[in-house]
């Protein structure tokens, strides 16, 4: 009788034991599907499957038990690429919530860039900066100063603008050297002095970015537009020429996903010459 009782106790055990492990087994098992559901929803929104992925991802990363920040994250970048807004920002503010200072770095640049709403870009970059007072952050590769200085140039708020891109000039003088600034900064600071009627100041803006990038079409033809301004209008037209023949060439400063602050096309160039040169 012992010996029977005693295979019982070993049997219940050893079911009990095999129970845990089934659930524990299922629960894994469960969690990799959904992981691999995200990332079949994740693929369908690379090709532009936007119904079945985004269903797929929702369901997936409703059902897991960790999310991380990324997980949303990702979803809102292809989500942002594919066009689809509504479920792109969505997405980021449930990235934001999950790792505020993380997040806020990707959040403010593509609020800059993709969705133009400056007054909101600017109040993330703020936030972000402010995690590391006394560190330049570069949100996806740009200076954070020459970041929150393009959100107060749309916002034609110039005098804050250039402040923004003289801070991020200097830091980089102090630690690297000019050298390292990225050209388009003068241009962008030429284009605000413009705007002040920092008319000279603005020339040599266009001229340091010509100093350190020789093929600068956006800084000749910028310059051709301040020297209309100071009515010189030979030295514009030569420097027009100059752009059109340099975007001819296929120097120009374009990306696949968004068009820059500074972009330009052959068209306007053509335009400013027939409207203010000598034939």
């Amino acid at each position: 009788m012992k010996t029977l009782k005693k295979a019982l106790k070993w049997i219940m055990i050893s079911i009990g034991s095999l129970a845990v492990i089934i659930i524990i087994l299922a629960i894994i098992f469960n969690q990799l599907t959904l992981t691999l559901l995200a990332g079949i929803g994740s693929l369908d929104l690379y090709y532009g499957n936007n119904e079945r992925g985004n269903a797929l991802t929702e369901y997936a990363l409703a059902k897991k038990d960790t999310i991380s920040g990324e997980d949303y994250h990702a979803w809102s970048v292809q989500n942002t690429k594919n066009g689809n807004y509504n479920i792109a920002i969505a997405a980021l503010e449930k990235a934001i919530n999950i790792n505020h200072e993380e997040g806020t770095a990707y959040y403010g640049w593509v609020l800059l860039y993709y969705y133009r709403d400056y007054e909101k870009a600017l109040t993330i970059l703020e936030q972000h900066d402010a995690y590391t007072p006394n560190f330049s952050d570069a949100p996806m590769g740009e200076d954070i100063h020459y970041l929150k200085g393009l959100c107060h140039m749309q916002m034609q708020r110039y005098n804050k603008a250039v402040e923004e891109f003289d801070t991020y000039i200097n830091n980089l003088v102090t630690t690297h050297g000019e050298d390292f600034v990225d050209v388009y900064t003068f241009v962008q600071k030429g284009r605000c002095l413009t705007q002040l009627g920092e008319f000279e100041e603005a020339i040599k803006s266009y001229q340091k970015a010509i100093h350190y990038y020789e093929n600068c079409t956006e800084a000749y033809y910028f310059m051709g537009l301040t020297q209309l301004k100071m009515k010189e209008a030979d030295s514009a037209c030569s420097n027009f020429n100059t752009a059109l023949n340099l975007i001819q060439k296929g120097h120009k400063s374009a990306d696949t996903y968004v068009e820059y602050f500074h972009e330009i096309y052959p068209q306007q160039i053509e335009e400013s010459i027939a409207e203010n040169c000598a034939k």
